[in-house]
């Protein structure tokens, strides 16, 4: 009986030193329990001596042997003059806590049946677009459009807004605008009682003036709002907000 519970003591002690992710042999030891499939983040896109082909840059799982084997492409298609694509790596420890904890550069090619000819590529639904010798991924605001240059453009000012604690369907009317200070008014909510109104709805629309000032590559922030006509509070909260951008605007 003694050495029958040495055994078992063994063998719990075994079981539980097991790594996370890991299952015990029959014999005790710890085994694998497979590799699994993950994406593998792009990092940077180049052209290549091929023109059927582009140099993906991407983050690979590291600091450990089964952190990261294989990147590849997988799931490739064409479709309205761009070619979507996933990346993806294998790796049997990203379920262990801790065992993974950094990023190694890798690469790999993608390849199309024929020229890329400059198209957009979307990898792992981000999408790129050629930029000279290499490729920049598309901002999250605009796409692959460039920014607008004017930063009192609509684009600008429809950013602003999705921003504000407002309707979906607000859309901000600027009263006055100089690239450095911006004051509008934004309804609340424009269609309060849907598209078509619902008997009983007061339709009745909320409207408020926003002043915001160019915060760089965040866009327009917003310093202060009101309900009053003129400037209102703005520049109590901001004394340099300019007087001639307000002071003459009726209640909104």
């Amino acid at each position: 009986m003694r050495r029958l519970a040495t055994a078992l003591l063994c063998l719990a002690v075994l079981v539980g030193c097991a790594d996370p992710g890991q299952v015990p042999s029959s014999d005790g030891l710890p085994t694998d329990t497979g590799w699994v499939t993950y994406q593998a983040d792009v990092t940077a896109v180049r052209l290549s001596a091929d023109p059927r082909s582009l140099a993906l840059t991407v983050a690979l799982l590291g600091d450990a042997d089964g952190c990261s084997r294989n990147p590849r492409v997988t799931y490739f298609t064409e479709e309205n003059n761009r070619i979507y694509a996933n990346v993806v790596q294998d790796s049997r420890l990203s379920g262990t806590v801790g065992a993974c904890p950094t990023h190694t550069p890798g690469e790999v090619t993608l390849t199309a049946p024929g020229p890329i000819a400059g198209r957009t590529v979307v990898l792992n639904q981000e999408p790129w677009k050629r930029d000279g010798d290499e490729y920049r991924r598309c901002d999250e605001t605009f796409g692959c459009d460039p920014m607008p240059t004017d930063r009192c453009d609509p684009a600008w000012i429809s950013v602003a807004v999705r921003g504000m604690d407002v309707s979906r369907h607000s859309v901000g009317s600027p009263e006055g605008c100089d690239g450095r200070w911006l004051v509008m008014t934004v309804p609340f909510d424009p269609v309060p009682c849907g598209a078509e109104a619902r008997p009983g709805c007061d339709a009745s629309v909320n409207v408020r003036r926003y002043f915001l000032r160019w915060a760089g590559e965040r866009g327009w922030a917003t310093i202060a709002g009101s309900t009053k006509a003129g400037c209102g509070d703005v520049r109590t909260v901001e004394p340099a907000f300019p007087r001639k951008l307000c002071a003459d605007l009726p209640t909104p």
